[in-house]
Protein backbone atom coordinates (compact mmCIF):
# COMPACT_ATOMS: atom_id res chain seq x y z
CA UNK A 1 0.00 0.00 0.00
CA UNK A 2 1.49 3.39 -0.94
CA UNK A 3 2.39 5.92 1.71
CA UNK A 4 0.62 9.26 1.91
CA UNK A 5 2.76 12.36 1.39
CA UNK A 6 2.14 15.75 2.98
CA UNK A 7 3.92 19.11 2.88
CA UNK A 8 4.34 21.48 5.82
CA UNK A 9 2.45 24.77 5.49
CA UNK A 10 3.72 28.10 6.81
CA UNK A 11 1.62 30.32 9.08
CA UNK A 12 -0.15 31.75 5.99
CA UNK A 13 -1.11 28.28 4.75
CA UNK A 14 1.45 28.26 1.92
CA UNK A 15 3.27 25.07 0.98
CA UNK A 16 6.89 25.52 2.16
CA UNK A 17 8.22 22.97 -0.33
CA UNK A 18 6.59 24.67 -3.32
CA UNK A 19 7.88 28.05 -2.10
CA UNK A 20 11.37 26.57 -1.73
CA UNK A 21 11.30 25.10 -5.26
CA UNK A 22 10.31 28.51 -6.67
CA UNK A 23 12.84 30.48 -4.59
CA UNK A 24 15.65 28.17 -5.64
CA UNK A 25 14.53 28.35 -9.29
CA UNK A 26 15.00 24.60 -9.66
CA UNK A 27 15.84 23.44 -13.17
CA UNK A 28 13.58 21.06 -15.11
CA UNK A 29 16.08 18.30 -14.35
CA UNK A 30 16.00 19.07 -10.61
CA UNK A 31 12.20 19.12 -10.57
CA UNK A 32 12.09 15.82 -12.45
CA UNK A 33 14.54 14.20 -10.04
CA UNK A 34 12.60 15.58 -7.08
CA UNK A 35 9.27 14.23 -8.38
CA UNK A 36 10.84 10.86 -9.16
CA UNK A 37 12.25 10.49 -5.63
CA UNK A 38 8.91 11.53 -4.10
CA UNK A 39 7.21 8.81 -6.16
CA UNK A 40 9.79 6.28 -4.97
CA UNK A 41 9.28 7.36 -1.35
CA UNK A 42 5.53 7.04 -1.71
CA UNK A 43 5.85 3.49 -3.05
CA UNK A 44 8.73 2.18 -0.90
CA UNK A 45 8.56 4.17 2.34
CA UNK A 46 11.34 3.38 4.81
CA UNK A 47 12.57 0.52 2.62
CA UNK A 48 13.87 3.08 0.13
CA UNK A 49 17.59 2.47 -0.48
CA UNK A 50 19.78 4.13 2.23
CA UNK A 51 21.63 6.13 -0.42
CA UNK A 52 18.30 7.77 -1.29
CA UNK A 53 16.79 8.20 2.19
CA UNK A 54 19.26 9.06 4.93
CA UNK A 55 18.70 9.66 8.61
CA UNK A 56 18.01 10.50 11.22
CA UNK A 57 20.36 13.35 10.39
CA UNK A 58 22.59 15.73 12.35
CA UNK A 59 21.30 14.76 15.79
CA UNK A 60 17.74 15.62 14.74
CA UNK A 61 15.98 12.55 16.12
CA UNK A 62 13.04 12.39 13.70
CA UNK A 63 14.41 14.13 10.61
CA UNK A 64 15.42 12.33 7.41
CA UNK A 65 16.68 13.68 4.11
CA UNK A 66 16.10 12.55 0.57
CA UNK A 67 19.34 12.43 -1.39
CA UNK A 68 18.82 13.83 -4.87
CA UNK A 69 21.70 14.37 -7.29
CA UNK A 70 20.61 16.86 -9.92
CA UNK A 71 22.10 20.10 -11.13
CA UNK A 72 22.39 20.83 -7.41
CA UNK A 73 22.44 18.50 -4.42
CA UNK A 74 18.82 18.69 -3.26
CA UNK A 75 18.10 17.44 0.25
CA UNK A 76 14.42 17.83 1.15
CA UNK A 77 13.94 17.09 4.85
CA UNK A 78 11.03 15.05 6.09
CA UNK A 79 9.71 12.99 8.97
CA UNK A 80 7.73 9.79 9.26
CA UNK A 81 4.15 10.51 10.19
CA UNK A 82 4.04 12.28 12.54
CA UNK A 83 0.46 11.12 13.12
CA UNK A 84 0.42 7.73 11.39
CA UNK A 85 4.05 6.63 11.54
CA UNK A 86 3.54 3.53 9.39
CA UNK A 87 1.49 5.16 6.63
CA UNK A 88 2.66 8.71 5.92
CA UNK A 89 5.56 11.11 5.49
CA UNK A 90 5.56 14.88 5.89
CA UNK A 91 8.01 17.03 3.93
CA UNK A 92 9.12 19.73 6.34
CA UNK A 93 11.77 21.81 4.63
CA UNK A 94 13.67 22.09 1.37
CA UNK A 95 17.46 22.18 1.58
CA UNK A 96 20.51 22.12 -0.63
CA UNK A 97 23.78 20.50 0.38
CA UNK A 98 26.94 22.45 -0.40
CA UNK A 99 30.36 21.13 0.69
CA UNK A 100 28.67 18.50 2.91
CA UNK A 101 26.69 21.18 4.76
CA UNK A 102 22.91 21.55 4.62
CA UNK A 103 21.37 24.94 3.99
CA UNK A 104 19.15 25.67 5.88
CA UNK A 105 20.14 23.89 9.08
CA UNK A 106 18.19 20.68 9.85
CA UNK A 107 17.09 22.11 13.20
CA UNK A 108 14.56 24.20 11.24
CA UNK A 109 12.92 20.95 10.08
CA UNK A 110 12.68 19.83 13.71
CA UNK A 111 11.01 23.14 14.56
CA UNK A 112 8.49 22.61 11.76
CA UNK A 113 7.74 19.10 13.04
CA UNK A 114 7.13 20.43 16.54
CA UNK A 115 4.76 23.09 15.17
CA UNK A 116 2.94 20.40 13.23
CA UNK A 117 2.54 18.23 16.32
CA UNK A 118 0.82 21.17 18.00
CA UNK A 119 -1.34 22.06 15.01
CA UNK A 120 -2.33 19.31 12.59
CA UNK A 121 -3.73 21.96 10.22
CA UNK A 122 -0.19 23.08 9.34
CA UNK A 123 0.19 20.46 6.62
CA UNK A 124 -1.38 19.95 3.25
CA UNK A 125 -1.49 17.15 0.71
CA UNK A 126 1.80 16.91 -1.20
CA UNK A 127 2.01 18.84 -4.47
CA UNK A 128 4.24 17.81 -7.36
CA UNK A 129 6.89 20.27 -8.54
Amino acid sequence: MPFELYDFADNKGRNVMTLWAKEEALSKRDRGQLNQKMDMLQINGMTLHPHLLAGPINKQKHIYKLVIHGDRMLRPMLCRGPFRMDAEFTLLLGAIEINFKLNPDPSAATTHREILLGNRERRITHERY
